[in-house]
C-alpha cells in the first residue's frame, strides 16, 4: 500500500475500499469512479492512480495504464508494485 490507512480520511478509505470491491467484481467503470473520488479528496494518493492503472491494463488500455503508473511513481518514487507493472508494460512494447 502506498499510504498507511491512518494517514487517510475516513471518506478516502471508504472510496478506496469500494473501488477495490468493484474491481474484484469486474465492475471496472464503477471502480474507476470510486478511485477518481479518492483523487478528488487527495490528489496525492498514489494507490488510487495505481489501481486505475491496473483497471486500464486489464482492459488492454496500455497507454492509459502506463500514464497512471507514472503518476503513482511521481508521487511515491519507491512504489515497487507500480514500478514492476510499468516495467512489464514497457518490456511488452519492446518485444
Amino acid at each position: 500500500m502506498s499510504e498507511s490507512i491512518k494517514d487517510l480520511s475516513k471518506e478516502e478509505v471508504n472510496h478506496m475500499e469500494l473501488g477495490k470491491f468493484y474491481f474484484l467484481n469486474n465492475k471496472y467503470d464503477e471502480a474507476v469512479l470510486e478511485f477518481k473520488k479518492v483523487l478528488e479528496i487527495n490528489p496525492a494518493n498514489a494507490e488510487a492512480y495505481y489501481n486505475i492503472g491496473l483497471i486500464n491494463e486489464s482492459g488492454n488500455k496500455l497507454d492509459e495504464a502506463k500514464e497512471m503508473y507514472f503518476k503513482a511513481l511521481s508521487i511515491k518514487e519507491d512504489y515497487k508494485t507500480a514500478r514492476d507493472r510499468l516495467n512489464k508494460l514497457i518490456g511488452l512494447e519492446n518485444e
